[in-house]
């Protein structure tokens, strides 16, 4: 739901919608959720991010279903949001995991047609870049400081290689696409 400059997103909302809503809205910060393959949930789980920008930059608070079972809006500063990273993925093993239930964005106004070119630019990037066609985990490695994952699994031969069902993906090396006979032993 949107209020003024502030978007409110259960955590089951896709991000592609995020993107899409806060577009229609005149609201502009979600864009590159259009590249994110996941929920906003599993977003701010990974501190996930798209187009040189990231949840962190945009998202201003979360409600968390903690172990104990009750919630609390958590603001950003306590998610230990990282490059890729949040407090989420480094719970303890002995307790139950805490949950992104919803998630607060203070985006920017911005003109809505303006926006969808973004939007646009966005999509006609991915389906010229990325293996949209096949099932894939979206890409698979975090890049290191100042370099491509993608650009150094290609460098070192293994775009296109194939073990079974799954096989690195001719056309952006930092996916594994699976032929959809893939199996997690591939």
């Amino acid at each position: 739901k949107v209020i003024g400059e502030t978007y409110i997103a259960d955590a089951g909302v896709p991000m592609a919608r995020a993107a899409t809503e806060t577009q229609r809205a005149g609201l502009s910060g979600l864009e590159f959720g259009l590249a994110i393959p996941g929920s906003v949930g599993g977003a701010v789980w990974a501190n996930a991010g798209a187009h040189e920008s990231e949840m962190a930059a945009v998202l201003t608070s979360a409600r968390v279903l903690l172990a104990d079972g009750t919630e609390v809006d958590l603001p950003v500063e306590d998610l230990g949001l990282s490059y890729r990273d949040s407090r989420f993925k480094h719970a303890s093993p002995d307790a139950p995991a805490e949950l992104v239930v919803e998630a607060t964005f203070r985006l920017e106004p911005a003109d809505a047609d303006t926006i969808k070119r973004r939007l646009d630019e966005i999509r006609h990037w991915r389906q010229a870049h990325q293996p949209l066609g096949l099932p894939s985990a979206g890409s698979v490695f975090r890049n290191p400081p100042g370099d491509s994952a993608g650009r150094l699994i290609d460098l070192a031969g293994l775009k296109g290689t194939r073990i079974g069902g799954a096989q690195v993906s001719a056309k952006h090396a930092n996916f594994i696409v699976n032929d959809q006979k893939g199996t997690a032993t591939d």
